[in-house]
Order: structure tokens, then C-alpha cells, then sequence
């Protein structure tokens, strides 16, 4: 019997695409001939032995097609891919926000944003608002978005397997509102301990499998991600955090990145910016 890491050399060795095994066993009709084989009455010597050479065959061809699923990445099975390019094309005042991304940087240190490729990748409500992601292929490399209405965004030009945006706010009791306007000292105080109100992110489809929002009682949530394709290559999430769970007590510590085989590739902290 192949374990994990076998069947993952295998795939490695004799790369198949899910399609090509739909393909094969389309072409095999596996499952006709597995329940016509079933229901045939008793048959002389002869023919079950026939039978039998014919059910092998196809008991064989069904461990092989196993083999190639159980080896293809499990996001392959079940992660859905938005085709970047037909999404819609970005206005021109859009187009022009990704523009200014080019501009100011020290010399060679430019992202190079393709501002005219920009397409949106889709509407998260956070913050009170909805917001639009908008995100555009990096001539060096990458790419580029921006959350609109302003709420960050950024290029991944730094290779980080996931990089993370927040709106801090003061941990303040449960029954209590968040304290808003901020005095100078509050927001000084708000740089070193402040507490996520929510969360933007994105990560990279090679390299992160799973998102894991960590809070300061022990639980845990996964962000629900929007996976788009080349040449993006990357997911991309938004929450935001109850207000229940932005307190002194309840609060996000961090975001953990893991990659296909549960292993931790990213550690990002919120609680205090010291620690970072």
C-alpha cells in the first residue's frame, strides 16, 4: 500500500492533471463496467474466470486513478480558481490609483504595476463598508492590490508567503464601545497595543494552503479565501473581527500560514508591534 509521501512522489515523477484523470476513467466507463460486472448472473466456469480477469483489470485501473487523486494537491480538488483575466477591467480611476504605486519608489525599487491589466477580484464588507479588491500583475515580478474605499493594499515584491493589513483599535472592555476619536497618547498607546478590529491579507497559492486566525483564548478561525489565478497566483482574504473579541481579554494575536503538508510558513503577531 503507498503512504502520503509516496503517492506524492509518484505524482511528482508522473505528473497527471485531475482532468486527464477524469479523462481516463470516462474512457474506461469504470463505473458501468464495475456494476455490470456485479450484476451478471452465475456463469459457467469459463466465463467467471473471464469475469474475474475483467474485474481485476478494473479494480487495477481504479487503484491507479485513486493513486494520481489521492497524490494531486488536496486544493486542486476543492479550491476554486477565479481566471484572472476575465474578470472586469478596472475603471480608469482605478487603473490610475495603481499608477501611484510606481511613483516615489528609490530607483530599481519600483513594483512596476501593469496599471492598464488591473481587474477586480471581487466585494468584502468590513469596517462598516464594502470594499472592492483590485489587483494587477507586477512587471517585476508579483503583483499588486489595493482595498477600495481606502483600506490598504500593497505589493508582493518581498517574496512573503503571506502578507497582512489591519485596523488597530485600544482593547476596551466587552460591554464597552471602542474608543474613537483617539487623543496623541491614545494612538501612540494604539501603535504598541493595539488590538485588530479586522484583517485584510493575501497568500500565496505555491506556497500557503491554509489560513489560520489565532486569538488570545485559544480559538481559532479560517477566513473564507478567494483564490485567484496566473498571474496573480495568490488568495486573497478579508475579516473582520466581532466586537466581542476585541477587548483586553478577547482579542486576534496573530495570523498563521500553513503550507500542503500542515507546516507552519508564516507567523504574523498583532499584540504588540515590539514583538514583530
Amino acid at each position: 500500500m503507498l503512504n502520503a509521501p509516496e503517492l506524492i512522489e509518484l505524482r511528482r515523477s508522473n505528473p497527471v492533471s485531475l482532468d486527464d484523470a477524469r479523462r481516463l476513467a470516462d474512457s474506461l466507463d469504470l463505473q458501468a463496467q464495475v456494476l455490470s460486472l456485479g450484476d451478471e448472473p452465475l456463469a459457467p466456469p469459463t466465463r467467471r474466470r473471464t469475469r474475474r480477469r475483467a474485474l481485476l483489470v478494473v479494480a487495477a485501473a481504479l487503484v491507479l486513478l485513486v493513486a494520481i487523486l489521492v497524490a494531486t494537491p488536496a486544493w486542486a480538488l476543492i479550491r476554486d480558481v477565479l481566471p484572472f483575466w476575465d474578470q472586469p477591467t478596472a475603471p480608469q480611476s482605478v487603473q490610475l490609483e495603481f499608477s501611484s504605486l510606481n511613483l516615489g519608489a528609490p530607483p530599481g525599487m519600483s513594483p512596476e504595476a501593469a496599471s492598464g491589466d488591473t481587474r477586480e477580484i471581487g466585494r468584502f464588507t468590513f469596517g462598516g463598508s464594502t470594499r472592492t479588491l483590485w489587483a494587477a500583475p507586477a512587471k517585476n515580478g508579483g503583483f499588486c492590490v489595493l482595498w477600495l474605499p481606502r483600506a490598504g493594499g500593497g505589493c508582493s515584491t518581498a517574496g512573503l508567503p503571506l502578507s497582512t493589513g489591519a485596523m488597530l483599535v485600544l482593547p476596551h472592555a466587552p460591554t464597552e464601545p471602542a474608543q474613537t476619536p483617539f487623543t496623541p497618547g491614545q494612538i501612540r498607546t494604539l501603535m504598541r497595543k493595539g488590538v485588530p478590529e479586522w484583517i485584510t491579507g493575501d497568500a500565496i497559492a505555491g506556497a500557503v494552503d491554509d489560513v489560520v486566525i489565532r486569538f488570545s483564548d485559544g480559538h481559532a478561525v479560517r477566513p473564507r479565501i478567494v483564490w485567484v489565478s496566473a498571474p496573480i497566483d495568490a488568495g486573497f482574504f478579508a475579516y473582520e473581527v466581532p466586537a466581542d473579541e476585541q477587548s483586553s481579554r478577547v482579542h486576534v494575536t496573530a495570523v498563521d500560514a500553513y503550507d500542503g503538508k500542515g507546516r507552519l510558513v508564516r507567523h504574523q503577531t498583532f499584540t504588540d508591534a515590539s514583538a514583530r
